[in-house]
């Protein structure tokens, strides 16, 4: 019994830890690629506003399908369509077009996310979720920490386009893994209606009043959505204020990262145990008001050992919050509406990361690096407190 009710769950996880890895080798060999042909920081960092544009772009639509056809499809599909970006990428020596190949491996990965999402919620009965996603952010920290490392021995051993092919490999595993996966179609009743820009239009009416009867839910996910954009902001500064800030050196900084993998790693099994006593709304914003804290020492840090502490305790906690987060959506989202709304949502913090990064990009122009870091912790830790008294006060409404 016990191999039957875990034989896919486990099939699906092997589908995504292989991902995963290929992730961090894909991500860490363009930017080594990119940076090799333009020898520019800006061109690196072009890279990352490619993914929330796409997502932007894709954010609009990509519900109407996940929800309307089979899921499982639209992974293997993705997958293979990845695959042969990546491997032409190799082949370029032309930035323009690397970044062309980016776009639509990004464009396919924004579509791929949400499906993926779908089809893991319509494959677990909701008396597993809670333990299925504890393990889900155990394999996500087990890639934190092995994807950098075998990337690391690739480059040791052969070219960053030999790691690409790699990357093409592990893309083509992961459709043959997905392939393997039960066939899972939206509990919709129009799931085989055909796809229309009037069903789009209809679509994002549906959304729109989903989110107008459930604006606590609305509340809630967009404030976490907040405090997960700032940290992508803060991220964006993290290289700069190793470097400029606390002259670590490229060794020392890398040391840094690992750390943070372990932290992950760490939270993710204690996770494990957690969500079997707190309620996961709870486990949500308790775990961002740390992953707040985190970056707060770690912005007021001057030495390596404050920083490592304040890496250490936001990873651990993002690692509850993110498994939090994601089983409180899985029980306040409708099945059937799940590929829209959770689309429409990512599209709406797409434009505000975006915007964010923009303005984090220009605020360090007009301030120092380490105002600029200070300021984004700090408001990040006050939305997050915010946060947490709101669904305080939720849970405590809910046991009166």
């Amino acid at each position: 019994m016990y191999s039957f009710k875990w034989k896919f769950p486990i099939l699906y996880l092997s589908s995504v830890g292989v991902a995963n890895i290929g992730g961090w080798i894909y991500l860490l060999a363009i930017n080594l690629m990119v940076l090799e042909i333009t020898g520019s920081a800006l061109a690196v960092a072009t890279l990352y506003i490619i993914k929330p544009i796409t997502q932007l772009l894709v954010g609009p639509w990509a519900g109407s399908i996940i929800d309307r056809v089979s899921t499982k499809h639209i992974m293997v599909y993705l997958d293979l369509f990845r695959a042969i970006l990546i491997f032409f990428i190799p082949f370029s020596n032309s930035v323009f077009i690397i970044f062309t190949l980016v776009f639509f491996i990004q464009m396919a990965g924004a579509i791929f996310e949400p499906a993926s999402f779908t089809y893991m919620t319509l494959l677990l009965p909701e008396s597993i979720r809670h333990r299925f996603n504890p393990i889900l952010s155990f394999v996500h920290s087990g890639a934190f920490v092995t994807g950098p490392l075998i990337a690391g021995i690739l480059f040791m051993i052969g070219s960053l386009k030999e790691a690409l092919f790699v990357n093409v490999f592990i893309f083509l595993l992961c459709a043959a893994l997905a392939l393997l996966l039960p066939k899972q179609m939206s509990s919709a009743s129009h799931e085989n209606s055909r796809i229309t820009w009037l069903n789009i239009r209809n679509d994002w009416s549906l959304v729109v009043r989903f989110s107008k009867k459930a604006i606590p839910f609305f509340v809630l996910y967009m404030m976490f959505q907040m405090v997960m954009l700032l940290t992508a902001a803060l991220d964006s500064m993290e290289v700069t204020f190793a470097k400029m800030i606390l002259n670590l050196s490229n060794t020392t900084y890398g040391s840094l990262v690992t750390i943070a993998g372990i932290g992950f790693l760490i939270g993710a099994i204690c996770t494990n145990v957690l969500v079997r006593f707190f309620p996961a709304k709870l486990l949500m914003s308790i775990g961002t008001l740390f992953v707040s804290i985190g970056y707060i020492i770690y912005s007021f840090s001057t030495t390596y050992l404050l920083a490592s502490i304040g890496f250490f305790v936001l990873s651990f906690f993002l690692s509850i919050s993110n498994t939090g987060f994601m089983t409180y959506i899985q029980s306040n989202i409708p099945i059937d509406m799940m590929g829209r709304i959770s689309s429409i949502y990512e599209m709406l913090a797409s434009f505000i990361q975006v915007i964010t990064i923009l303005l984090v990009g220009l605020a360090s122009h007009w301030f120092s690096v380490k105002e600029v870091v200070i300021g984004c912790s700090t408001l990040m830790f006050t939305t997050a407190l915010y946060l947490t008294l709101l669904s305080a006060s939720k849970v405590r409404s809910k046991l009166a």
